[in-house]
């Protein structure tokens, strides 16, 4: 590798690492994440410069201290396989890095704060911000508020977002694979065992692949996108806004949906947990479900669908009939 290679190579670990580090700032702006993402998109040497300099960060938290955090740093880089060209860069990147690391302690984002519902309890909570959600019943979620980014995690959780509008500020939800970025705006985001879904209110909204933000969809009102583990195909539809988030309205509305779908959303409105056969799981059902009672839910279910409910010590389970 000639002098002009190595140069460039380093330049391009230096500005990688800038990148990681800038990225985790508390005050991030949504131009800081375009122009990463311009950079990242622009050379493919940039996306694997990038992975690189992400790793090395994520390998600090591993550190007993942060005494001659380069040499454990460069160590553990030197043992990282296959090796590549541009790897050559190796002690600008891992300078870099390390300098972030001593640094981390003014970069501490504010603590987050977790919200839980209990199954058919529906929780209203306010931000600092001025945001508002509606969390749905068997949920929970995480809130942080930092300078530059308000950060949202949800693990198994339906809830609405009304979001306060900040420019320089954007709203990131991490939920299942994806992450979905506002500036202000209204949406449900409904998160299963094994599918994200988010509908749009009102505004617009970006949802990218967490590990491939390159990879997004952009939705505006009346738009939804749902996204299966399985399959990790974005498939965008269009959404009736009325009945999107029914349920804070003691209802829900399903146009062709499997039944496994339909027993998740009983499980979060009622107490009792209601679970499908696998032999009746993809049976789809179309129409509106008003949430009254579960015992009256479950008999309507009966007189549209072939099936039968048996009930136990542990729930309500859906069997062919």
């Amino acid at each position: 590798m000639n002098q002009d290679a190595v140069i460039k190579d380093e330049e391009i670990a230096a500005r990688a690492a800038a990148w990681v580090v800038r990225l985790r700032a508390d005050d991030v702006t949504v131009a800081d994440w375009d122009e990463a993402t311009a950079w990242l998109e622009a050379d493919l040497a940039h996306r694997h410069a990038f992975d690189e300099a992400e790793g090395l960060w994520n390998a600090t938290d591993q550190l007993p201290s942060v005494r001659s955090p380069v040499i454990d740093l460069a160590a553990r880089r030197q043992s990282r396989r296959p090796v590549r060209p541009w790897l050559f860069a190796a002690p600008a990147m891992a300078a870099a890095v390390a300098a972030a690391f001593l640094l981390v302690p003014s970069l501490q984002s504010a603590p987050a704060v977790v919200y839980r519902t209990a199954p058919g309890e529906i929780r209203m909570v306010s931000l600092d911000d001025g945001s508002r959600l509606q969390i749905n019943g068997g949920s929970t979620l995480s809130v942080r508020m930092e300078r530059g980014r308000r950060v949202v995690r949800m693990d198994q959780a339906e809830a609405v977002f009304d979001v306060a509008h900040d420019a320089d500020r954007p709203f990131l939800i991490d939920v299942g694979e994806s992450q979905v970025r506002v500036v202000g705006t209204a949406f449900n985001i409904r998160r299963s065992a094994d599918e994200t879904a988010v509908s749009v209110l009102r505004g617009v909204v970006e949802v990218s692949d967490v590990d491939s933000p390159s990879r997004k969809v952009r939705l505006t009102v009346g738009q939804a996108v749902r996204r299966a583990d399985a399959d990790d195909r974005m498939a965008v539809g269009s959404v009736d806004v009325r009945t999107a988030a029914a349920w804070t309205e003691g209802r829900r509305a399903y146009d062709n949906r499997p039944l496994s779908e339909i027993a998740a959303d009983l499980s979060r409105a009622f107490d009792t947990p209601v679970t499908v056969a696998p032999d009746v799981a993809s049976l789809h059902f179309s129409g509106v479900l008003i949430l009254d009672d579960e015992t009256a839910v479950i008999d309507r279910l009966e007189r549209f669908l072939p099936i039968k409910a048996t009930r136990g010590p542990q729930g309500v389970r859906l069997e062919r009939r």
